[in-house]
């Protein structure tokens, strides 16, 4: 049993090493996949949950930004600095 559990960890935190690389670059799709099937293996995780809903808010981002132009741009911007600080 434990080691079940030490394996399905370290899936886990492979998974959100990826999604946070995958983050770093915007990938965001890539981020919601993996932080997604992480927070599959551990509802728990606030980490998982926290990128999921970062990749949401950055994908409505870009879609917003391709209709608003510069203005969606500087919100993005705005919103991965706060993010960055948390």
């Amino acid at each position: 049993m434990r080691s079940m559990v030490n394996t399905r960890e370290q899936e886990r935190d492979a998974l959100l090493s990826l999604a946070r690389g995958c983050g770093y670059v915007g990938h965001w799709t890539c981020v919601s996949r993996n932080a997604g099937t992480a927070l599959q293996i551990d509802t728990s995780s606030k980490e998982a949950r926290r990128l999921v809903t970062l990749a949401t808010q950055e994908t409505a981002l870009q879609s917003s930004s391709s209709t608003d132009g510069e203005a969606g741009s500087t919100r993005q911007s705005d919103l991965r600095e706060l993010m960055a600080h948390h």
